[in-house]
């Protein structure tokens, strides 16, 4: 015995229909052809056609993305420009680094205060943190607060422990103690970069008072002190 199916007919109909139109486009003018599409095709072939660009631009900047990254700096507090990007196209020029396989930037839109609970602070500070924990982080350049905040989580290095003896001599009377994790030890984890001619220049911290930090898991410890080396050239 055959179940009947409410949804039959209708299918059939719809079926019919279809076969009907086509029967009817095959002969058709191509006028009538071209407004056919353009009612009934034309959006859905747009969106297609955008999702298609969209999957082959993705795929094309995964490709050819810089395969790491060669160095990274966070400005705290800063009053400089944060699109500028003179500074870290002059250090990569130094460096020799080839921007077309290695990544190196600087971000300037950090910002942190104890006492403020802003949605940018917070920003600022989780987009630090998870930076640090894939150790593509190097530098943290800011005020007291900034670098007392990274030294008690234990993100900062001493620094005296990675400087070069010319760098240790010519901050031996500008390093920032602070303490470091949960047994409050002090240690240096930052020299104040006040006087730095770069970090003038392109005005990062008018009437500030400058630190610079090395991440603790930084990556790029030697481009890290090449860095604190090439703001300090006139």
């Amino acid at each position: 015995m055959e179940v009947y199916n409410k949804n039959r007919d209708q299918n059939n109909s719809i079926h019919d229909e279809i076969r009907e139109q086509n029967a009817k486009l095959r002969d058709a003018p191509l006028k009538e052809k071209i407004e056919y599409f353009q009612e009934y095709y034309l959006k859905t072939t747009i969106l297609i056609v955008i999702a298609v660009i969209f999957v082959v631009y993705l795929a094309y900047s995964i490709l050819t993305a810089p395969s790491d990254t060669a160095f990274a700096a966070f400005f705290y507090n800063n009053t400089g420009d944060p699109s500028s990007t003179e500074l870290i196209d002059g250090f990569t020029a130094y460096m020799n680094i080839d921007t077309e396989k290695h990544e190196a930037y600087i971000d300037a839109t950090m910002n942190y205060a104890p006492d403020n609970n802003s949605y940018d602070a917070y920003v600022s500070l989780e987009k630090s943190m998870a930076v640090i924990t894939t150790g593509e982080l190097d530098i943290v350049v800011g005020d007291t607060d900034t670098l007392d905040y990274f030294a008690r989580g234990e993100c900062l290095l001493d620094i005296t422990a990675v400087l070069p003896d010319d760098l240790l001599t010519q901050f031996a009377d500008k390093l920032y103690y602070a303490k470091s994790g949960e047994n409050g030890e002090r240690i240096p984890v930052g020299v104040y970069v006040t006087d730095s001619p770069k970090l003038n220049q392109y005005f990062y911290y008018v009437d500030k008072e400058p630190i610079l930090g090395i991440v603790i898991n930084s990556d790029n410890i030697d481009n890290a002190t090449a860095f604190l080396r090439y703001i300090y050239i006139e």
